[in-house]
């Protein structure tokens, strides 16, 4: 049984993280600020970090945990209530972890996506990994702040202000130079265009299908398009360069038809090194129209480096998925909060 959140000391979440890439890093510094979560352990891929202690690896003083190979042994300690998923893999690939963790008796959050699972892995993949985490008594659920929060979750959240939605649009722009090593590679920056294809990274198709089933809009069908996103500079950093003519991230539109119209619409660029020649800024903007249309627009020094808000996001997420029964979620229907204290309490 998952420990609630929101506590301190003996009564903290205990938590593995899995993957020390980027992602995984923030996991681990973020986890660090909060009082109510413990990071116990951490599982790496990579045997030059088996016993290395999380707090070097994270770039932090010493931390007391040691780095292991060993998932097994992990996924067996009963001091462990919950696991962070930071790898990559596609979703079938992804699911299956998940699945295992869950059957362990561990409570998952991944950051791989997995937002919609029926979209992720179709209606039989997504009930085989509901019925493993109902096996193990534990709740999986994907989350983050892109995918799992601005282009699905805050549209939903706008939505629900209006009484009838005649279409959603969600666009961000995102600057790529801080992205993980591993992403950079999958999304193929620097290579020429002709050898770059669409990736399972940000899968907007998720998002269209989480506005779609949260705000009761019924789908014929989701249109995918992916295409490089060609320099017309040379850009460079921290010794990944871009020459002219090569890719330097993507552009993907993802839309969700309805009576052989576009009703939800999401689009995002990411761009290796954000220049002015550009045509378009970093940000991100949610419309959704209808019987009035609501608009908004994000600005802000975090869109530079987004591993940090993503982290939060999931480490927030921790104590409202505590209040859930044992099952597979999407973040939407996360409550906003934790168990709370009542006075009285103890």
């Amino acid at each position: 049984m998952t420990r609630r959140a929101g506590r301190s000391g003996a009564d903290a979440v205990r938590v593995a993280v899995f993957g020390t890439g980027r992602i995984g890093r923030e996991m681990i510094k973020g986890c660090a600020a909060d009082p109510g979560i413990d990071v116990v352990a951490a599982v790496v891929t990579d045997p030059a970090k088996d016993g290395v202690d999380i707090g070097k690896l994270a770039g932090m003083p010493p931390a007391g945990v040691a780095a292991t190979t060993d998932l097994e042994a992990v996924l067996g300690r009963p001091d462990v209530d919950l696991v962070f998923y930071c790898g990559l893999g596609d979703p079938p690939a992804v699911a299956e972890h998940l699945g295992h963790f869950a059957e362990r008796g561990k409570d998952v959050i991944t950051l791989t996506g997995m937002i919609h699972p029926v979209a992720a892995l179709g209606e039989e993949g997504a009930a085989k990994l509901h019925r493993r985490a109902l096996a193990g008594g534990a709740r999986v659920v994907g989350a983050g702040w892109n995918p799992g929060f601005l282009l699905d979750v805050l549209p939903v959240i706008w939505g629900t202000s209006c009484v009838r939605i005649d279409r959603v649009f969600a666009q961000r722009v995102a600057e790529m130079r801080d992205w993980g090593a591993g992403v950079h590679e999958e999304c193929g920056i620097g290579l020429p265009p002709d050898q770059v294809g669409d990736t399972d990274s940000n899968p907007l198709h998720e998002s269209v299908a989480l506005i779609a089933d949260a705000l009761g809009i019924e789908l014929e069908r989701i249109d995918n398009m992916h295409e490089p996103y060609v320099s017309s500079i040379p850009r460079e950093h921290a010794g990944r360069r871009v020459e002219a003519g090569h890719n330097a991230g993507f552009h993907k539109r993802s839309l969700g038809i309805s009576g052989g119209q576009p009703r939800i619409e999401i689009e995002m660029y990411g761009i290796f090194c954000l220049d002015p020649v550009d045509p378009v800024i970093e940000g991100a903007k949610v419309v959704v129209e209808g019987d009035s249309t609501v608009q908004t627009e994000a600005r802000g020094n975090w869109f530079g480096d987004s591993y940090p808000v993503t982290a939060a996001k999931a480490i927030r997420a921790v104590g409202p998925l505590t209040t859930l029964a044992p099952g597979l979620y999407r973040p939407d229907q996360l409550p906003l909060s934790g168990p709370g204290r009542f006075p009285g309490d103890t």
